[in-house]
Parts: structure tokens; C-alpha cells; sequence
């Protein structure tokens, strides 16, 4: 019996120190006078290819999952966009391609919710978009 019960107890230990998983939801607010669309360059989530924002529109764009041993941290700057390669996109600008890349994590701002879920918002400003 009480090598079942340490048994029991060695199995608790391994896996209460297990990361859990958290959210990442991304929101872009477009507050331009433009039709912008996203075009993410990997597979959709949630059958979406592609996101159209319509002017003063605000939409959630991905919700990406994220394994972390300790809360949510802010991980486009602590471990670095390459770690969410769905957010990849191109912009498209009235249906003409724009050549900065919008998606990087300077454009981002970060509020965290919970330990299990954080938001980043972009803004696209008139600014972010000209040629």
C-alpha cells in the first residue's frame, strides 16, 4: 500500500508541473476609410483564409493557443513572433497589396486577461498604410 500510495504521489508531482495551454486572441480594428484585407500565409483557423475589414470595422482575427509553464507572458516581445506563425499575413488595401508587413509585433499592443488568456490589438491607421 504505501508503495502505491508514493507511486500515486510521484504521478501527481510529474504532472501538476505540466504547462497548461492559454489563448492568444488577436483584434484589428481598422480605422481607416479603406477595405483592408488579411491573407494569412499558413492554413486558416476556423476555415478563414482571409479576413475583410470594412472601414471603422473591428474584428478578432486568430485565437492562437499557446503552451506556457507560468501565465501569460507577453510572447511577441519575450519569445518572439516567429512562435505564432499563423499571424503571418499580407495586407491588402483596396484589393492592392501593401508591402509593410503590418502583422509584426511592434503594431501590436498587449493587455493580459487572465493567467489563461491575453488580447493583442492592432489599430491600422491612415499612416500604417500609405505608400
Amino acid at each position: 500500500m504505501k508503495k502505491v500510495f508514493s507511486t500515486f504521489i510521484l504521478i501527481l508531482l510529474i504532472f501538476s508541473g505540466c504547462d497548461f495551454w492559454v489563448n492568444y486572441t488577436f483584434r484589428v480594428n481598422n480605422s481607416t476609410q479603406e477595405t483592408i484585407t488579411l491573407k494569412f500565409e499558413l492554413y486558416p483557423t476556423e476555415n478563414q483564409e482571409e479576413v475583410i475589414l470594412l472601414p471603422g470595422e473591428e474584428k478578432v482575427v486568430r485565437v492562437i493557443p499557446g503552451p506556457l509553464n507560468s501565465g501569460v507572458h507577453d510572447c511577441l516581445t519575450e519569445h518572439g513572433i516567429g512562435y505564432f506563425r499563423l499571424l503571418v499575413f499580407d495586407t491588402y488595401v483596396n484589393d492592392e497589396k501593401l508591402e509593410k508587413q503590418l502583422w509584426q509585433s511592434e503594431n501590436w499592443t498587449y493587455r493580459r486577461e487572465s493567467n489563461y488568456s491575453a488580447e493583442y490589438m492592432m489599430t491600422i491607421t491612415d499612416k500604417m498604410i500609405e505608400k
